[in-house]
């Protein structure tokens, strides 16, 4: 199938493709937006190749690690909010509220009353995105979350490696 959207710019595929991703549909947000016009099946080509574009640069500069100098900033702080000695980012889990799903809707149902997916965040001091998860449903607890996630296995081994000073702050 020829690819029709050669002459869309990098910055109007990821205007297009946030637009879709805020709104939820294309038809009330990109269909009408005579910013960045395009027909419905050019927004399809293109939006799996914006995501996937997005998905890899962001997987570049999302990261656990940090340098000493971020450490030390981060720890300070921190403690000056908390008085928790140690801590260098924080987590939390937040519900991103959803239409119910055909399949397995209960597993969606979330204890505040709607459907959702439950995203687990870590951030640094400066509120900078250090790790995300949400491929998991509204159901779940964020600690069940953050136990099967690789963050965890990130923290265990900055623990076992010695690092008793890079701790997470739970929300």
């Amino acid at each position: 199938m020829p690819k029709h959207n050669r002459g869309l710019s990098a910055e109007q595929k990821l205007a297009a493709a946030l637009k879709f991703l805020a709104q939820g549909s294309y038809q009330l947000g990109v269909g009408n937006d005579f910013t960045v016009p395009m027909g419905q099946s050019t927004f399809s080509e293109m939006f799996d190749e914006t995501l996937r574009a997005l998905e890899n640069e962001l997987k570049r500069h999302i990261t656990l690690e940090m340098t000493e100098e971020e450490q030390m900033e981060a720890r300070r702080f921190f403690y000056g909010k908390s008085g928790i000695a140690g801590a260098v980012m924080a987590v939390d889990g937040t519900h991103i509220r959803m239409i119910a799903p055909t399949e397995d809707s209960v597993i969606y149902f979330n204890r505040k009353g709607f459907y959702s997916l439950n995203a687990l965040l870590i951030c640094d001091h400066k509120h900078i995105i250090r790790y995300v998860n949400a491929k998991y449903s509204g159901s779940n607890h964020d600690a069940f979350i953050f136990d099967n996630s690789p963050a965890k296995s990130f923290f265990e081994q900055k623990w076992r490696n010695g690092e008793r000073m890079f701790k997470l702050l739970g929300l």
